[in-house]
């Protein structure tokens, strides 16, 4: 199942920045939120990493 796990470790970086995001529009202290939104963009860029990853690999379709 090694072809498998990179899109699922994608889509979880995904959810995280998800989760991240909404913490930060929720949240009342702006530095709080501030650091909420940092993580939120390097949960985005491992998603993406993984991804082109995932896709560079040969044989995975």
């Amino acid at each position: 199942m090694p072809i498998v796990e990179p899109i699922r470790d994608s889509i979880y970086y995904e959810q995280l920045a998800r989760v991240a995001r909404r913490k930060a529009d929720a949240s009342d202290d702006p530095f709080l939120a501030l650091r909420l939104r940092e993580a939120a963009i390097r949960h985005e860029r491992t998603a993406r990493r993984l991804r082109r990853r995932d896709s560079e690999t040969p044989g995975s379709a």
